[in-house]
């Protein structure tokens, strides 16, 4: 018997229950009986309550720290995205610039409403347009060194909103209108293919838009000058708002660096202007080899923030 218990002291505990299992307490001394039950009865696997409680609390830790990681995670993703948007178009006019003999891309959106269509020496800046932008932005009107600047680099002509534009595709004899409710109706409503993202084009593409020449004395909306050092400009520089919709030039696949597609900025509401907007700098400056030609600044999106805001709303510095 005490053979027996010194090969069971090298049994782990599984081998130790199925050896105890087949022998006979009864052929057992007395005095090993009680220790042969015990062994017998013992109880094996499972958890104690103890441990259960500790598993839940860090289960519920890991859950709780996994909710703060993912807080507002779509809109950071947004930003990320916008961020990058805002790089590829920067890059993108630069080199629309270098690959077209110095000219930038033309035929943007004004960000303007015109009742007849045509730009004029005032102008209403466009009730689509998102507060934190409107903010930003001002009438401005161009005076011939300013003209000369946009017309110098190839910029000689807009989009604007025409109320009188009609023959939307399925819509009849319908007039665009030159309210706030008659234009967010028309982009809301589900009986057109009217959205905010093609506004600016013509009727025949579902839009309000309709092409205007740059004239001098012209008005059109500029960054307000106030906002300047957050777009790394002069206090004193004039920059002319562009809004980067998809009739520009820009992305006219016959020229040379046209970019593939339009971008849009999802953090506006469904019936806001909700493109991206370049800014261009016509301030004369004798010290540059520039002076007199209008140069490229910025991009800022559709609520009126900077690439540095943006990126401030990605990195949780700054509310999204």
């Amino acid at each position: 018997m005490s053979n027996m218990l010194s090969r069971l002291m090298g049994k782990k505990d599984a081998e130790i229950q199925a050896i105890v299992a087949n022998v006979d307490p009864a052929a057992a001394p007395r005095g090993l009986r009680r220790k042969f039950e015990k062994i017998r009865s013992k109880k094996q696997g499972g958890f104690t309550l103890l441990e259960l409680l500790v598993v839940v609390a860090i289960l519920a830790a890991i859950a709780g720290t996994a909710t703060i990681m993912l807080h507002d995670t779509d809109k950071k993703a947004f930003a990320a995205a916008h961020v990058a948007m805002m790089d590829q178009l920067s890059k993108g006019i630069l080199e629309f610039q270098q690959l077209n003999a110095g000219k930038y891309p033309n035929t943007w959106d004004s960000l303007l409403t015109n009742g007849t269509g045509v730009l004029a020496a005032t102008a209403t800046p466009s009730i689509l347009l998102n507060e934190g932008l409107a903010d930003n932005l001002e009438e401005h009107v161009l005076v011939t060194g300013e003209f000369d600047a946009l017309k110098a680099v190839g910029i000689t002509e807009v989009r604007v909103l025409n109320e009188a534009a009609t023959g939307i595709p399925d819509q009849g004899t319908l007039t665009c209108a030159n309210t706030e409710a008659g234009i967010r109706a028309l982009i809301n409503s589900k009986a057109n293919n009217v959205t905010s993202q093609n506004i600016y084009r013509s009727p025949a593409s579902n839009g309000c838009g309709a092409a205007a020449t740059i004239a001098d004395g012209n008005a059109l909306l500029m960054w307000k000058q106030a906002q300047n050092e957050r777009v790394n400009a002069k206090a004193t520089d004039v920059l002319i708002a562009f809004g980067v919709g998809p009739d520009s030039t820009l992305f006219q696949s016959a020229n040379y660096g046209a970019l593939t597609n339009t971008p849009i900025y999802r953090h506006v509401e469904g019936n806001e202007y909700n493109r991206f907007v370049a800014l261009f700098n016509v301030t004369s400056d004798s010290t540059k080899p520039t002076n007199g030609k209008a140069t490229f600044q910025a991009i800022v999106d559709g609520a009126g923030d900077t690439k540095d805001e943006e990126l401030g709303e990605f990195d949780n510095v700054r509310p999204t």
